[in-house]
């Protein structure tokens, strides 16, 4: 019977399929990463153009983000 570590080659070129499967999870991970990079950027260029659209609105939507983070925070702190 034949152990787990018999099974495992000592050399990595003994390995040709492994190869292949690491160069396509590469190849596809590039493509995602080309993807998420793209999305992010549309993102990014919509953001800028809603800002640049409605300044103040934006203005009040991040002070009141702040202010709830800094209330969360400060609760947070007297919990301690």
């Amino acid at each position: 019977m034949e152990t787990q570590f018999e099974k495992v080659p000592s050399n990595v070129q003994e390995m040709p399929e492994r190869e292949e499967t690491l160069q396509a999870a590469r190849e596809r991970l590039n493509e995602t990463l080309a993807e998420v990079s793209e999305h992010a950027r549309t993102v990014a260029r919509y953001a800028d153009e809603t800002v640049h659209a409605n300044p103040w609105r934006s203005i009040g939507f991040g002070f009141g983000v702040g202010v709830l983070v800094g209330a969360l925070a400060a609760l947070a702190a007297t919990r301690r």
